[in-house]
């Protein structure tokens, strides 16, 4: 069925294919849509410097939607309606949207039969929209996706609807002689991102909202099946190596190479690959490869440079296939959807996992239906923290590691944890076991979905599983919880076909300042005290549209009996745009190198541990008082539970969980909320920050310490950072599983990572302090960030030689690992690449 719109998009009729009452008939309809063009020959100058090899078919990302032909008969009186600028609308059963498309060419044609008819071709409105839509000019040196297509779609009635932040920031130009179709393919590379562009319609039948998604992908990502004889109707596979190279010689922007981390060759080659495809007389033609050259704009470390030139090589060293495939009219395959090909007939055997780039529809003919499958090139921001972002994948070693297990060279083992200890108490009803999974020592457990690890209890007398308990924790991944009376052999098998490449949480790397003070500006407290103390912690409250910050106090405002008896924290306040509001003084509170933090009835709540001269330590937590001192003892601050020394707490109010870091030794200690509110300080999860190479710096500096200084947690992640202002020690910021004790990721920080504008004289980083300080997870509607703060000094803009010392704050971009399409299998062997993985707590046996 298509409705008829006029050309203000009045519902003025209908078409279906059998006509019928009150509607006229049609045919030869095809509707074609497409995320990418079915391009076999990319170039190696098309290749982004932030490259994705799980993209090897290396088609083009281009984003089109047109209705190459419909016929409708005369004699009806919808034919009349038919006219220039008018619309068919139809609804897309794979997403239930509504596409609009205009008529741009509609032919009264007469057959050789006396046939008369009219024959049209149109397309989405959207893109007829933005071919007539001109640009203002415009610069943005760090546009987001969503400022730079609500930038584009300024001047039409389109709207943003579904908005993901899916690459970074990036320098956009718009021009006069642009038209903004051809920018929005742009973008779309520019961003790394998808769109759908559809109308939303009233109940009426009339449209309300012209609306643009703009997503990462589109599509579901279930792996659905196709198997020829079934739903695989006819299916054309071609491949073409136009392009392939089997050797590549990458350079910078200096023309310097790789010779000097790469055993003096100057290249990256696949042996195989050349000797698979290359052409070559053997014994008369030499060892030749199919080379080609890459450079790079933005990578100078030579080690990033090879591994860049190896991800590059994966995409070009063998022939690009797509596949056509005609499917039954009875299979849904939406735009974008990943499915799976099968065909054991054709040779080489079928069996592809793939995107759905382009569909073709008919409903007048649906077996004209058609999918085009594969995957295409998608051109990504090249931000600047490129260079750091390769540079902090986690170390070559894991990834060798990875590719061992893969490739049957190494066996993965499995311990299996209690951490309260292998046998019940009186007092507990449950009892959490955690699998650990380690090759060569190195704890990879970080990599393995959920679906990986397949729990088991067995009858240690019959041998027979319990099925019950084993599905009922199917799924639960790598901690599980026995209910008292769990009695048996438990044990924990890895499924190695979910080993995953990339760890829980990729850090994207791309820095965007969000919040700059400079040291010497002109705010003062209202006691008379300049700000000037560098903010050791800053919550973002972006919902209610301030920050807050805590420092160290050490000095006492002239009669004003501020100073505690112990170590005091002065908290300000500051709108976003950076105007100052307000200020507390916390007796006891410490340095404030982290706090926790939560608005309430109006005001902040603060978290944090309160150090009395005579007491002892303590975690409390105190309602925000806007130019108040507040002193020891004072009945605002409420004492939750004692604590054996000062640490530095934060707080996931979301899953209830607090941490507790010691900066004297680098304990890391985690409890529940329910235990801190009952009084008892009693750790869950522990471990010391000295176990992931991040050596506590207590006094004088050894090369290889670590000056702590902040932390935060969202379970079951803890975030931390390092780095002294002396620049001696290297910048730090890490997450790692609190559960599993798997590294997720560890950064090295330096200020060649921010924007060149925003650091004058990056080149004197080793006499310019760069100090961290914030370091903060925000779950952001599902779109998470990694909040950091640092405090540097800048070449001062007047060129005297002097320097600016300012605070700044950056939200790093966060992709937290999408699992969603593994689904565990009770395979028998589905730990043939671990060892038994039964390894109690004791080290022997089976838990």
């Amino acid at each position: 069925m298509y409705v008829i719109l006029d050309k203000n998009l009045n519902r003025v009729g209908m078409l279906t294919v059998n006509g019928g009452f009150g509607t006229c008939p049609f045919w030869g309809d095809s509707v074609s849509i497409q995320i990418a063009d079915q391009s076999n020959s990319p170039t190696l100058d098309d290749q982004s410097e932030s490259f994705n090899a799980a993209d090897p078919n290396a088609n083009t990302k281009n984003w089109n939607h047109v209705l190459s032909s419909i016929y409708v008969p005369y004699g009806y009186p919808e034919t009349g309606e038919i006219v220039q600028g008018s619309h068919l609308a139809y609804k897309d059963e794979t997403n239930n949207h509504w596409y609009v498309m205009r008529l741009t060419d509609i032919k009264d044609v007469i057959d050789v039969s006396g046939t008369h008819y009219k024959s049209c071709v149109g397309v989405n409105l959207a893109i007829w929209d933005l071919i007539h839509t001109k640009l203002d000019d415009l610069k943005a040196p760090m546009a987001s996706c969503e400022d730079a297509f609500r930038a584009l779609l300024a001047k039409t009635s389109w709207t943003i609807g579904t908005v993901e932040e899916t690459g970074g920031t990036a320098s956009i130009t718009f021009s006069k002689s642009e038209n903004a179709q051809a920018k929005l393919q742009a973008l779309c590379q520019t961003y790394d991102c998808e769109i759908d562009a559809y109308m939303e319609f009233d109940s009426a039948g009339q449209p309300t909202t012209k609306t643009f998604d703009i997503v990462h992908e589109l599509g579901v990502d279930d792996g659905v099946p196709v198997t020829y004889g079934d739903e695989l109707v006819s299916m054309e596979r071609v491949s073409t190596d136009e392009n392939l190279f089997t050797r590549l010689y990458p350079y910078n922007s200096n023309g310097d190479g790789i010779e000097d981390v790469n055993n003096g060759v100057p290249y990256v080659e696949n042996v195989e690959a050349n000797d698979e495809y290359n052409t070559r007389i053997v014994g008369v033609d030499g060892p030749k490869f199919l080379e080609g050259s890459i450079t790079s704009k933005s990578i100078e470390n030579h080690g990033a440079l090879r591994d860049w030139a190896k991800g590059i090589l994966a995409k070009f060293d063998h022939p690009r296939i797509n596949y056509a495939i005609q499917i039954s009219s009875n299979f849904q395959a939406g735009l974008g959807d990943h499915i799976r090909i099968k065909d054991m007939e054709m040779l080489p055997k079928a069996a592809v996992d793939a995107r759905v780039i382009q569909k073709t529809i008919s409903q007048a003919d649906p077996t004209q239906n058609q999918a085009i499958v594969g995957e295409f090139a998608t051109v990504n921001v090249v931000t600047p923290g490129l260079i750091v972002k390769l540079q902090n994948q986690m170390n070559g070693r894991v990834q060798q590691l990875i590719d061992d297990i893969k490739n049957g060279r190494k066996v993965a083992s499995v311990h299996l944890v209690t951490p309260t200890g292998a046998n019940w108490t009186m007092q507990e009803d449950s009892k959490t076991v955690i699998a650990k999974v380690f090759v060569d020592s190195v704890n990879l457990t970080t990599y393995l979905s959920n679906a990986a690890f397949i729990w088991q209890k067995i009858d240690p007398i019959t041998g027979i599983h319990d099925t019950d308990w084993e599905t009922k924790h199917d799924g639960d991944g790598a901690e599980i919880a026995l209910d008292d009376g769990d009695i048996g052999t438990i044990t924990c098998k890895i499924n190695g076909a979910y080993l995953k490449s990339q760890a829980e949480i990729i850090n994207q790397g791309n820095y965007q300042q969000v919040w700059s003070y400079n040291f010497k500006n002109f705010n003062k407290d209202p006691w008379g005290e300049g700000i000037h103390n560098a903010p050791q912690y800053v919550h973002l409250d972006e919902d209610n549209g301030f920050l807050i910050f805590s420092s160290g106090y050490n000095n006492d405002a002239k009669n004003t009996k501020q100073r505690g008896p112990t170590s005091d924290t002065k908290y300000h306040r500051f709108t976003l745009a950076g105007k100052y509001m307000d200020s507390m003084v916390l007796q006891g509170g410490g340095h404030g190198s982290s706090f926790g933090y939560r608005f309430v009835d109006g005001m902040p709540e603060i978290w944090t541990t309160i150090q009395t001269k005579s007491d002892g330590d303590f975690l409390g937590h105190v309602k925000y008082q806007p130019n108040t001192v507040v002193k020891l003892g004072d009945k605002s601050v409420i004492n939750m539970c004692k604590l054996k020394n000062f640490k530095r707490i934060s707080v996931d109010f979301e899953h209830g969980w607090v941490l507790a870091v010691a900066a004297s030794n680098g304990a890391v200690e985690v409890t529940s909320m329910d235990n801190v509110k009952a009084g008892k300080w009693t750790p869950t999860y522990k471990f010391n920050t000295s176990d992931y190479d991040f050596k506590q710096w207590n006094s004088d500096y050894v090369d290889g310490d670590h000056e702590l200084q902040s932390n935060d947690i969202y379970f079951p992640y803890v975030f931390m950072n390092a780095g002294h202002f002396n620049n001696k020690d290297e910048r730090l910021s890490l997450c790692i599983n609190i559960v599993t004790e798997s590294l997720v990721f560890r950064h090295s920080d330096t200020p060649k990572m921010l924007p060149d504008s925003l650091i004058v004289d990056p080149a004197t980083d080793a006499s310019m302090p760069f100090e961290p300080e914030t370091i903060a997870f925000y779950p952001n509607n599902g779109s998470p960030y990694l909040l950091q703060g640092f405090d540097y000094h800048r070449t001062n803009d007047t060129g005297s030689g002097t320097s600016d010392s300012l605070a700044t704050l950056w939200k790093t971009d966060l992709t937290m690992r999408d699992d969603s399409g593994d689904v565990t299998t009770y395979d028998e062997t589905a730990n043939d690449n671990t060892t038994d993985g039964a390894d109690s707590v004791d080290e022997e046996g089976e838990t």
